[in-house]
């Protein structure tokens, strides 16, 4: 090989490495463009993510606002022998801002036993929770109603100075059994997750109800400062 040919060589993997290679300017870029940032608390004392008000916007005019299709399911969680916890929710894997969302929709008991009646299609996973499809008929039912909670996961994974730095210092961090740290912020109805290996969650619900997130917290938790 001449040193023409080896110079040459050395440039393309110089360019590809260069190319694929995220920069700080990029990665600054992808933070300060996650549309989460702007969650705030309305006028009207109601949470606003996304432009999403839970209580208000139904999952019609949330996927308007989101201009995204989304994919609704009943989600079955035993609690114990006897109690289940059951979510309607609805999933959207693309959004402007390459996130991912799910919006727990506040569903009336009488629908929840017409969907678990229907059984449209089941899925059960080996610790006994189920996944419920949908029947195609009670989608116009599913789609009038309100968004209860919202699950937002970034594109990227964010470091704690990051998250402090758009929403302000946590009230509390509590790093629960599993390693996950929460960043609790009560006034903005507020748990940000960070799990050790994976992507954040951002998990929000009207502050009134805040102590839905905080039982839902590992009781074998420990504060940090």
């Amino acid at each position: 090989m001449n040193n023409k040919i080896k110079l040459l060589y050395v440039i393309l993997i110089a360019l590809v490495f260069f190319t694929l290679w995220p920069s700080e300017k990029t990665n600054h870029e992808r933070q300060s463009g996650i549309k989460v940032w702007n969650a705030h608390i309305d006028n009207n004392g109601q949470l606003n993510v996304l432009d999403v008000v839970l209580g208000k916007s139904t999952l019609k005019q949330a996927e308007t606002i989101l201009r995204s299709q989304s994919e609704r399911a009943l989600f079955i969680k035993l609690t114990d022998e006897e109690l289940q916890d059951e979510t309607l929710e609805a999933y959207f894997p693309t959004s402007p801002d390459r996130s991912k969302l799910i919006i727990e929709l506040d569903a009336p008991a009488d629908l929840l036993e017409r969907i678990k009646k229907q059984a449209y299609k089941t899925m059960v996973f080996p610790s006994g929770n189920a996944k419920v499809e949908i029947s195609p008929a009670d989608m116009p039912d599913i789609e009038q109603l309100l968004a209860k909670s919202i699950t937002y996961i970034p594109p990227v994974k964010l470091e704690v100075d990051v998250i402090e730095k758009q929403f302000g210092k946590a009230e509390q961090q509590i790093r629960d059994v599993d390693g996950n740290l929460h960043l609790l912020y009560p006034a903005l109805g507020l748990d940000a997750v960070l799990p050790a290996s994976d992507k954040n969650m951002f998990q929000f619900v009207p502050p009134e109800q805040f102590n839905r997130l905080t039982r839902l917290i590992n009781t074998s938790t420990t504060a940090e400062q």
